[in-house]
């Protein structure tokens, strides 16, 4: 009869834990990347009554339950937008990876961060988010205030690269940084010169150049119908110069032909022309109708293209899909700087939660890793979403259901030390 005890009080101390662990995911409905948990339960040793017996059962009775593990529900959060730029939420697997005191790594789900004081990435509790950075910025004196220096983009990139798993380290973001100017090399021009003009007259193109300072000065292209004219075909001189028409920067002449149906006699027709110690090749067709032609009643629009950009700002900063952080300036130009981590694991339930949401790895989980393709290359085996938060997994009608059933599970458990009590008490009495 003892043995009653027993099974009541393991009983209710086990439904105890099962109530303390959906207590704990209710409370955390509205956690941001929190996974739930889930109370797993097993049988105590059990005693055989008759070992020398005939019967086809086993003869035993058990001694009650326990809480064997607790297992951490994985499932896809949903998706919540935000207007915080550095709100991150990961769509698949993985783990974003803190740095916390001594460099110790954690990770989390809960992809609120925001920069501190120095420009790092952190999260609420000041751990630091974890990366690769693109070591492509460095100092300068600041070309609006040489009493200053501000961050220079060195080296322009689109993408980077992972480094090994250990060795990710914090990611900072500065506030002002400088996009130097990039002198113009090349001058593409496209047109259609009027096949009615008459000799003299003139069709003008333009376009902007950028000089190895930054400043912006005009490529100007003009083209007189000339004065002798080939048997088929028609002829065009033209003039380019820089800047000022009347006293040039510098200038280049010539003459371009173009056969009967209207396309370039002789290609490529190109030029160099000196913009302020930077040669920039002007190309004016590298094909009988690839750039400039003289074709009757056709319709071509006039255009070019220069390469080429002024200095720029920093405007902001966005995070893409593939966890790279892009820096966008003034100039309308972008770079990457850094990439955030993606963390994976062979066993993510072996991860021992360490409070504040966030994780750190065991025996049972593994070391954290990086997924790979079929050629080596690292990859995130995830998408990194800008401006949103992934919710908590909680199932919050399936929680109240659990929570239920383990407070009648604990009732019953109570209830079966209660109706043992009374069973002594009553074999008590009897022998009085």
């Amino acid at each position: 009869m003892n043995r009653s005890f027993y099974n009541g009080i393991s009983g209710i101390k086990t439904h105890q834990s099962g109530i303390d662990i959906w207590g704990n995911n209710i409370a955390n409905v509205n956690t941001v990347g929190y996974k739930s948990s889930r109370p797993e339960f097993s049988s105590i040793f059990a005693q055989t009554i008759d070992e020398g017996g005939n019967s086809p059962t086993s003869d035993q009775i058990g001694f009650g339950s326990r809480l064997d593990s607790t297992a951490i529900r994985m499932d896809q959060g949903a998706l919540q937008q935000s207007d915080n730029s550095l709100d991150l939420a990961i769509r698949g697997d993985g783990w974003f990876g803190v740095g916390g005191i001594n460099n110790i790594q954690f990770f989390t789900r809960n992809g609120v961060f925001s920069t501190n004081s120095d420009g790092y990435i952190v999260d609420g509790y000041g751990n630091f988010l974890l990366g690769t950075s693109a070591n492509n910025i460095g100092s300068m004196t600041d070309p609006q205030d040489p009493a200053k220096t501000i961050a220079v983009l060195n080296s322009p990139t689109e993408s980077v690269t992972l480094s090994s798993p250990e060795s990710q380290n914090r990611l900072q973001l500065p506030e002002r940084m400088y996009y130097p100017p990039e002198a113009t090399t090349k001058a593409e021009f496209k047109a259609n010169l009027p096949v009615d003009y008459e000799s003299g007259q003139r069709f003008n193109m333009r376009a902007g150049l950028i000089a190895p300072d930054g400043t912006r000065h005009t490529l100007t292209l003009v083209f007189t119908k000339s004065v002798s004219q080939p048997t088929l075909g028609s002829a065009w001189d033209y003039r380019a110069y820089i800047d000022e028409e009347a006293n040039p920067y510098s200038e280049v002449t010539g003459r371009l032909e173009f056969d009967e149906q209207g396309g370039l006699r002789n290609f490529p027709a190109t030029f160099s022309i000196d913009n302020y110690g930077q040669n920039v090749e002007v190309i004016l067709g590298t094909s009988s109708y690839d750039g400039l032609v003289s074709i009757a009643g056709a319709d071509i629009a006039t255009s070019s293209f220069t390469d080429g950009f002024q200095e720029g700002y920093l405007n902001g900063y966005r995070i893409d899909q593939d966890a790279n952080i892009i820096a966008s300036f003034d100039n309308g130009r972008f770079s990457a700087i850094g990439k955030i981590a993606i963390f994976h694991f062979q066993n993510d339930q072996g991860l021992e939660k360490a409070g504040a949401n966030i994780f750190k790895s065991s025996q049972n989980s593994g070391s954290p890793l990086f997924f790979k393709d079929e050629q080596g290359n690292t990859i995130l085996g995830a998408e990194v979403v800008n401006n949103a938060l992934e919710n908590s997994n909680v199932n919050l009608a399936h929680a109240l259901t659990e929570l239920i059933v383990m407070q009648k599970a604990f009732d019953a458990s109570a209830k079966s030390i209660t109706t043992s009590d009374q069973m002594i008490q009553k074999a008590i009495n009897m022998k009085k």
